[in-house]
């Protein structure tokens, strides 16, 4: 039986307290097929968890201030037996049927590289919006899981839009990239109860 994982979830953290909420959302999600390795940027860990499925590495500081790309690449270097790779902040959450939605996604939309979920804030606000057709600055955010042989060729910036500039290289590179119908991720906030927006296919 193949030891291969689904998804590598990737969290760069600066050891805040909401890190353990944003590792409780992996915990319960309804698809256990996942990993996770959890970037501590310059400072020492300040956690401890007992589920094999979650690494934990500390790195030499190279994130910036509202940016944690280079963050984010230290923990792509490590996944190497997944077949997607989605990233979480450690400020915010997943809704528990994160995995299941992706999957979903993937068996409707055939060879989709990228799936770009809907993000939740605070009072229902969601970004990409319902008229938002393509990948626009400040409107999307790191609510995204990607191939995982895309980091060949494509890595983050240390930039405070790095996670527009990522998706617009994939843009420009021809990957077929899909916003979701469905709103999983949720921004310094806990999962709560949306509608289905329009889904848009680019590329």
């Amino acid at each position: 039986m193949s030891n291969e994982i689904f998804i590598t979830f990737i969290i760069p953290t600066i050891g805040r307290s909401t890190l353990i909420n944003s590792i409780d959302s992996l915990l319960n999600q309804t698809d256990n097929n996942w990993n996770a390795i959890i970037v501590f940027d310059g400072i020492k860990q300040n956690i401890t968890i007992n589920d094999n499925r979650i690494k934990i590495i500390e790195i030499t500081k190279c994130g910036l201030k509202n940016s944690a790309g280079s963050v984010r690449n230290e923990g792509i270097k490590l996944c190497n037996n997944s077949t997607w790779i989605g990233f979480l902040d450690d400020d915010d959450t997943l809704s528990k049927d994160y995995i299941e939605k992706l999957k979903e996604e993937i068996n409707i939309n055939n060879n989709i590289d990228v799936c770009i979920f809907r993000m939740g804030y605070e009072y229902g606000y969601i970004l990409p919006s319902m008229y938002d057709k393509n990948i626009i600055r400040n409107k999307v955010g790191i609510s995204f899981a990607i191939k995982k042989n895309i980091n060949d060729t494509i890595l983050f910036e240390n930039n405070p839009y790095e996670d527009y500039f990522f998706l617009k290289k994939m843009q420009y590179k021809k990957y077929k990239i899909l916003i979701s119908s469905y709103v999983t991720y949720f921004v310094r906030t806990n999962q709560y109860e949306t509608k289905l927006f329009p889904k848009v296919l680019i590329n």
